[in-house]
């Protein structure tokens, strides 16, 4: 008997993982780190083309230019829009922008202390791992270069499962207030007249 995964199965628990990550890290790591997410997705959104063409073309021939002292008198040429290239510099940049998050989160935040500030953790962890995996699914989808045989969920699905995440945010917020508020109450004494 074998146990198949559909694409949003593994969606789901992909997102679950993120929100794993984000108790354990705490809600200032991973504001943070959501932070550095969402910048990166869209300065690659908008600026994966040019990126593409400060890698492959600028870069190359101004290193050319400072090593040889001479400068080439030809026009440079413009990457396409469905150039490989600009899949390979996307993900790569993504993926150290991420990282370059995660590390300064690490280096500028305390661990948590509490346990609300680990509930509250779970919203940017899973805000953050629905960012990711919607930004490499759509990646995934348009790209020619990778050929993975995976199938990534619809996007329509997806976006209809944004209620589902709303509910479990909601749910993660009045934890950690009630959580915040017995924490509060169980410190007070009661006065006695």
């Amino acid at each position: 008997m074998t146990w198949q995964l559909t694409p949003l199965e593994c969606y789901a628990i992909a997102i679950v993982a993120f929100g794993v990550i984000g108790f354990l890290r705490g809600w200032r790591r991973e504001a943070i780190s959501l932070a550095f997410t969402l910048t990166a997705i869209l300065f690659l959104i908008f600026g994966k083309v040019s990126l593409a063409q400060f890698v492959y073309v600028n870069l190359p021939r101004a290193i050319t230019t400072l090593t040889s002292g001479h400068q080439n008198p030809q026009p440079a040429p413009t990457i396409k829009v469905d150039d490989p290239k600009i899949a390979i510099s996307t993900s790569v940049a993504f993926l150290v922008l991420i990282a370059l998050g995660y590390l300064v989160s690490t280096k500028v935040m305390p661990k948590p202390a509490t346990t609300p500030d680990r509930l509250w953790g779970l919203i940017p962890g899973i805000i953050s791992g629905y960012a990711i995996l919607t930004f490499f699914t759509n990646a995934l989808n348009k790209s020619l270069l990778l050929q993975l045989n995976i199938n990534p969920p619809n996007q329509n699905l997806i976006g209809s499962y944004l209620l589902v995440v709303f509910i479990v945010v909601v749910v993660v917020v009045i934890l950690a207030l009630i959580s915040a508020s017995a924490k509060k109450s169980g410190g007070r004494v009661a006065k006695k007249p």
